[in-house]
């Protein structure tokens, strides 16, 4: 979808158009995106959150920050939203993807890619991740790529990928009754969620 690869056979349509027909700028206006490696640059807080739209007042970014579960940390750093990531601070893994959340959602995009979105996060922070999710998600379409399936749970709708291909799709309770693969999946998911918490 962000168009990073195209497809060897198929296509790809965002209301009809093939993504390879839609000027790469729309795109990015269209589709926002959050990954397991997050990139911040080394700037301020709050230019790394208004590289999601340059232009947004002090108001804007603090809503963002706010909206991702965020704002009450970098309140707490040297120089508040002034704090030059890299320099003056270093963030968890968990704080640069909510700071990637807050840029995404300050950028406002109809579409949504979260690709491991929680990977590096403690749990603490995987829960103010989700929650921050949570906030993003109201009124977009959100694709979530997740090993982590209690990130996925709540999902209206999930592929199960095998081989490259999909082999099932439907709800968590769908799934857990006729995908013996997703089944397979979630009791090992539900072990290492036993083995990590004890």
């Amino acid at each position: 979808v962000p168009r990073f690869w195209d497809p060897h056979a198929g296509s790809v349509s965002i209301g009809g158009v093939d993504l390879k027909d839609v000027d790469q700028r729309e795109l990015y206006r269209l589709v926002g995106f959050v990954f397991q490696d997050v990139q911040l640059i080394r700037a301020t807080i709050a230019d790394n959150i208004r590289l999601g739209r340059p232009n947004a007042s002090s108001a804007e970014v603090v809503d963002a920050a706010r909206a991702a579960r965020i704002h009450d940390r970098i309140e707490a750093l040297p120089a508040g939203y002034e704090t030059v990531v890299g320099e003056d601070a270093h963030l968890s893994g968990g704080e640069a993807q909510r700071v990637s959340i807050a840029r995404l959602l300050l950028a406002d995009t109809p579409i949504l890619v979260l690709d491991e979105a929680t990977a590096f996060a403690d749990p603490e922070s995987e829960a103010e991740i989700q929650e921050a999710i949570s906030e993003l998600a109201v009124g977009r379409t959100t694709l979530i790529i997740a090993h982590r399936l209690s990130t996925i749970v709540h999902a209206d709708q999930i592929c199960v990928v095998e081989d490259g291909r999909i082999v099932d799709r439907g709800t968590h309770d769908e799934l857990m009754r006729s995908s013996a693969t997703y089944q397979r999946l979630w009791a090992a998911h539900d072990g290492a969620v036993t083995r990590s918490s004890s």
